[in-house]
């Protein structure tokens, strides 16, 4: 019988982060769970529901669904600052350089 070796995580997402195709598709992964969970965080922090803010907004609730998995396509711009308005804030887009061992978008 083979015997299986497990590894940490960790070490594991090291080397695969090394091949700039997987990188790139993991930053802009992690881009898009950071900011679906910012605007989940703000939607409850306003005592709204999925329902509630969709109302706000115009739009469905499957849509602000979708926004809050990271799972929306076609989130624009536009979209995206009506949301922060809807939810008393604002958007903020910087490019700060990025370092080798962080690359990844940060949403404050």
């Amino acid at each position: 019988m083979k015997k299986i070796k497990l590894e940490k995580i960790d070490g594991h997402l090291q080397r695969e982060l090394k091949n700039k195709k997987f990188r790139t598709t993991y930053e802009v992964e992690a881009a898009k769970v950071a900011l679906a969970q910012k605007i989940a965080e703000l939607r409850q922090e306003n005592h709204l529901n999925q329902v509630e803010l969709a109302k706000k907004l115009g739009v469905s609730q499957q849509f602000i669904s979708q926004i809050e998995t990271g799972q929306e396509r076609n989130l624009t711009l536009d979209t995206l600052v009506r949301l922060a308005t809807t939810l008393g804030r604002g958007v903020k887009i910087s490019f700060p350089k990025a370092s080798k061992r962080n690359a990844l978008l940060q949403v404050i």
